[in-house]
Parts: structure tokens; C-alpha cells; sequence
């Protein structure tokens, strides 16, 4: 098989199998009941031929596609690779997902089969629904399993006794070189912010095609640096990562919960994460909330430090930032490892002042720019190359350009080819040269820059014919410590308006109140916090033109989670499931003639 000159491997089977060859990669870890498991080289490698030899002896080929529903862990990707390996088709399922989407993406990608961590972590509907599958493969054996179901140990056991009865060498490597550049070995479904999800088919070329830009870009050492991986593999963002991690060698530690990041940090010093805004936003808020612990001069300084981080520009090395460097800086630094050399920002836009304070204390944060149809990545900020406010410069394989209503088109090797089962939708995303339209609107500075201005698809129109991109208003909105997250109103109405979602940590610290006496529907409440943000947005709306300016606002006191609908699996706002939840709060904002509706 002849590979192209541009691809590394030619599938990412043989990527993983060449890289348990190396006599100096140190495995992976896996972190559970506040232990770190470790799968060295030879059993990550072992133990994918063995779950490979086990699937195919279940009938899992072409014809048969796989579900994989469970949390972020090495076995999460041996199930992944395992499936390839038998020329079938991964589905990425997250855990938290609705059993709307649940039963659409299986119906629509044909899954038979279905890998999860246990019964319990599916919720009465996705439960019910497993009966439908040829086989549900249990990671967990400590839970019962259905009737249609098996352990996955068992299926390594049922493995490693078919690697004893036949040639596993010779299957393995028929396999490996029987597997396509152009196959596909992964749909992935969009999160669907906006509507129905819609399926990203990728082949091993669109996934590895990237991975050599992206090597001459981060530069990492396999034999000294180490990878914390936080987000759901579901997400293509964090699947690319372990696969260039792969590709490095790199000791990688998988971590049971974000919410443990703080801990774990400490622990294992990692010198790459690949992160969403969220955790960044939450990293930002441990940091500044060390001053509220301090009294007298040392709480003044490390005010002033902070203050200065927030607003200078990072390339600017004044007296002042050197004395914090020594005094506050360094400390801040060592409370997350101090030994990063890149933290990635992607999925969302991350508050510029954030984004400014945390490269100002020292800690290597770099925002890039991508979207599941282009495996992810199109643009990245890296060393010496950083302009704040950017998602970077394209990947060299690419081509990008601004097309008409100035939207960012993308072409090249790493970019897809069409959605699953949507032909004629697939004739309308691409030009007449071979560009997807990537629905964003952006524009490329002088020097290369790529910057994100917003969705055209999100453009608000009002009733008196006026558009409103709402993705710079909403992250200026942001921008205040009280607000976690904004959404802006105005498509059809006469005049804009937002709902404003509460950072309950920062209003909690603002108000000094304990955990216990905080409550944040009262706290709304407070003359303090409503000043503040009505300040705050008429600030906002100083930079606005007159028809984008807010004109009323809801201050809402419910959490923002996954588990209400709210936020994808990715931490995004779901625009129409907000509008929904909230459709009378907005509807008050048009016929009451209250300036500051709050939510009860």
C-alpha cells in the first residue's frame, strides 16, 4: 500500500502498535479511587490484540459499527483502536448524554455494539434501550451486567486464549496493513448547540494528516515531559491530543474528575493539558481567591499583582511585574506544578483578561481554533508565536481563507468530507473549489492572525431589521467576575436583551459569605451584585452600537450543568435549550416595563 508523503501512518493502529514498541515509552495511568493505575507498554499493547482477536471472533467488522459510552481512560482507547483494528467503526457516546441523542446517534450509525463503564452510569431510558444491542460490553465487573451483555475482562480472557490457539502475529499484521488511509474509523456527532446532531465521518488520513504540523509546532520531550489529560475522549479535541501524544511517546495521566484537577496537578507536575475555557475560568478563580485568605500588606500585594496581570500586556516585562514574579507569581505558578510548558485552549473563546493574567504570572496558555469536521484543529497560538485575542496561525497543511459575509473557509488533508447519511446537505457546505464553510466569521490580520468575530448561523436579527452578532457581546458580558455566563436575546424583538448567568464562587467571595450562608437566589437579591453588573453592562454597552446595546437583563441564580441541559458535553450554552428553559423570563423583558427582571 502506498502511503502519501504526508501521512506519518498509515492508520492509527499501526501509529499506537509502533509506539509500544519503544523500549523508552513509560505507559500511561489511569486514576481511580484516588490511585494511579499503571498500563505499561506491554500490556497496553497486549491487551489491544487480545480485545482485537475477541471482537472480531464477536462478528465486529465493516458491516458492524461500536458505541462507546464510558469516562476518559486507556481502556476507552484500546476499545477505540480495537474497533479499527477490525475494520469497524467507533461512535464516541458521552456519558452524560440525552437519550433523545443517545437512541438518534446508534439508530443513525448503525451501532449493534456497545462498549460502557456500567448499567448504572446510563440513566432508565438508556438502560432499557440496551436489549436492542448484539452485545453490550461492560468495563466494570463489579455491576451486573444485562443479559445480552459480557465483561471486559472476560473478553480479554476469550482474547488471550485465541492468541494462544492461532498465529496472532500474522493476524495482527494482516490487519494493520489491510487498514485503508481513506477508511473511515470514527463518526462523530456535533453537539448539537443548535439543532439535531449531525454526524463527522473521519478517516485515519483526516486524523494523522494533522499530527506532523502539530509535531513541529508543540515540541515536547518523551523521556522528561508528561500529559495530564482532563476533557472527555469522547470529544474529538482531546481523541486528537492522545493521539499526538501517542505519536510523542509521552507518559500520559488519564484523571477520573476535572473537578480533581487541582489536586492532581500538584501531584504529577504535567508539563501539557489540553483544556476548555471552564477549567482555565475555575483555575483563575483558585488563584485570585488566595487573596481573600491573607490580611495587611500581603493581602495588598497580591491584590496589586493580580491587578496588574489582568491588565498589562504580557510581552511587556515592567519593574513592578518583576517584583510580583518574585513575591506572587512564582507561588501561583507552583500551585499547579509550575511545570507546564503548553496549556491548550480550545472548544469556546476564553475571556481575554483571563486569558492576559494567567500568560502574565508565567503560565504557557495558548488558544487555537478548530471544529470537529476538520479533526479538530485549524489554527494555534504557540511559542513565539502568540497574538492575544487570536486562535493563532493556520496549520501549515491547510489552506484558510475569509470567504463572503466574511466566513472562515478551510481546506486540506485534515478536513472531512461530508456528514453521515446527509448527501444533500453535503452538496451545500462546501465552494465550487473545494473550501468547507465553517459557519464562523472571522478574519486574518496582516501578519496571519486568525480572529473569531462569531457564528453567521447565530446572527441575530431584530424586528426592525438590525443583526447582532452575540458572541462579542456575550464574552464582554463574561468578562465580570459575578457572570458566569451570558446569553444574548434579540433575534425578532425590537431591542436586545441577556440573560445573565451567575458566578456563584466570585459572588459568594464578593458578598463574604461562608459556603454555608451563601444562597445564590437570594443573593441575586443583593443591591451590591445588581449594582455591579448594571454597571458592568452599561460599560458593555458604551463599546456597542446602538441597536447591539442591552437594554434589559435577567440575572439567573440556577447552575449551569450538563445534567440540566444547558451546557454540551464540551461546556458550551446550548442557545435553544436556554431560550426554551427560560421562554417566560424573556418574555417578561418585552412586556414588563421592569429595567432589571430578576429570576426567583
Amino acid at each position: 500500500m502506498r502511503i502519501p508523503l504526508s501521512l506519518l501512518y498509515p492508520s492509527l493502529c499501526s501509529l499506537f502498535v509502533e509506539n509500544c514498541k519503544r523500549e523508552d515509552f513509560p505507559g500511561w495511568y489511569l486514576r481511580k479511587d484516588g490511585e494511579w493505575i499503571h498500563y505499561s507498554r506491554k500490556t497496553l499493547k497486549n491487551n489491544l490484540f487480545y480485545l482485537s482477536l475477541a471482537l472480531h471472533q464477536k462478528g465486529i467488522d465493516s458491516e458492524h459499527n461500536v458505541g462507546i459510552i464510558a469516562p476518559t481512560s486507556p481502556n476507552w482507547v484500546l476499545a477505540d483502536l480495537a474497533t479499527q483494528m477490525c475494520h469497524g467503526i467507533t461512535i464516541p457516546l458521552f456519558p452524560n448524554i440525552s437519550s433523545k441523542n443517545f437512541l438518534f446517534q446508534c439508530e443513525d450509525a448503525s451501532v449493534q455494539f456497545l462498549i460502557i463503564e456500567n448499567i448504572s452510569c446510563l440513566d432508565k431510558t438508556l438502560q432499557e434501550s440496551l436489549s436492542s444491542f448484539q452485545l453490550v460490553i461492560c468495563i466494570d465487573s463489579s455491576e451486573s451486567k444485562p443479559p445480552n451483555g459480557i465483561y471486559w475482562d472476560d473478553l480479554l480472557t476469550e482474547g488471550r486464549a485465541l492468541a494462544e490457539s492461532k498465529d496472532m502475529g500474522n493476524w495482527i499484521r494482516e490487519q494493520l496493513e489491510s487498514i485503508s488511509p481513506d477508511e473511515f474509523f470514527s463518526i462523530i456527532y456535533t453537539s448539537g448547540s443548535t439543532g439535531r446532531p449531525k454526524g463527522v465521518a473521519l478517516t485515519h488520513r483526516h486524523m494523522i494528516s494533522q499530527l506532523h504540523s502539530l509535531r513541529s509546532i508543540y515540541e515536547l520531550d518523551r523521556q522528561k515531559d508528561t500529559a495530564l489529560s482532563l476533557l472527555p475522549i469522547a470529544h474529538v479535541f482531546e481523541r486528537m491530543t492522545i493521539y499526538y501524544y501517542t505519536l510523542i511517546g509521552l507518559k500520559v495521566y488519564f484523571a477520573d474528575d476535572p473537578k480533581n484537577a487541582a489536586s492532581i496537578l500538584q501531584e504529577i507536575k504535567p508539563s501539557v493539558m489540553t483544556v476548555v475555557p471552564r477549567i482555565l475560568e475555575r483555575l483563575f478563580e483558585k488563584m485570585t481567591a488566595a487573596a481573600d485568605n491573607r490580611s495587611g500588606i500581603n493581602k495588598l500585594l497580591i491584590k496589586k499583582a493580580i491587578r496588574l496581570a489582568k491588565i498589562q500586556d504580557p510581552e511587556k516585562n515592567s519593574i513592578c511585574k518583576k517584583i510580583y514574579e518574585k513575591l506572587v507569581y512564582q507561588k501561583m505558578r507552583a500551585a499547579v506544578g509550575d511545570r507546564f510548558k503548553y496549556i491548550i485552549s480550545g472548544s469556546s473563546a476564553l475571556n481575554k483578561s483571563i486569558n492576559r493574567f494567567l500568560l502574565n504570572i508565567g503560565l504557557p496558555v495558548y488558544e487555537g481554533y478548530g471544529l470537529t469536521e476538520c479533526s479538530p484543529v485549524v489554527s494555534v497560538n504557540y511559542k513565539n508565536h502568540l497574538r492575544l485575542g487570536s486562535v493563532g496561525q493556520k496549520l501549515a497543511h491547510l489552506e484558510v481563507k475569509i470567504g463572503p459575509q466574511n466566513e472562515i473557509l478551510v481546506k486540506g488533508e485534515s478536513v472531512f468530507d461530508g456528514y453521515h447519511h446527509q448527501d444533500e446537505y453535503n452538496r451545500t457546505i462546501f465552494t465550487e473549489d473545494g473550501f468547507f464553510k465553517t459557519g464562523d466569521e472571522g478574519y486574518i490580520d496582516k501578519d496571519g492572525y486568525l480572529f473569531i468575530i462569531g457564528r453567521i448561523k447565530e446572527m441575530l436579527k431584530t424586528c426592525t431589521g438590525k443583526y447582532v452578532s452575540p458572541l462579542p457581546i456575550e464574552l464582554e458580558l463574561s468578562r465580570h467576575p459575578f457572570i458566569e455566563s451570558a446569553l444574548v436575546i434579540a433575534n425578532d424583538r425590537k431591542y436586545v436583551s441577556a440573560l445573565i448567568f451567575m458566578n456563584f464562587e466570585n459572588t459568594r467571595r464578593h458578598l463574604k459569605l461562608t459556603h454555608e450562608e451563601f444562597d445564590p437566589y437570594k443573593s441575586i437579591l443583593s443591591k451590591r451584585v445588581q449594582t455591579a453588573i448594571a454597571r458592568h453592562i452599561q460599560n458593555v454597552n458604551k463599546k456597542l452600537n446602538h441597536w447591539e446595546q442591552i437594554q434589559k437583563w435577567t440575572l439567573i441564580a440556577d447552575p449551569l450543568s450538563i445534567e440540566s441541559g444547558l451546557l454540551t458535553p464540551t461546556l458550551k450554552l446550548r442557545r435553544k435549550a436556554a431560550e426554551s428553559i427560560y421562554s417566560k423570563k424573556i418574555e417578561s423583558m418585552y412586556s414588563s416595563d421592569n429595567q432589571c427582571p430578576i429570576q426567583s
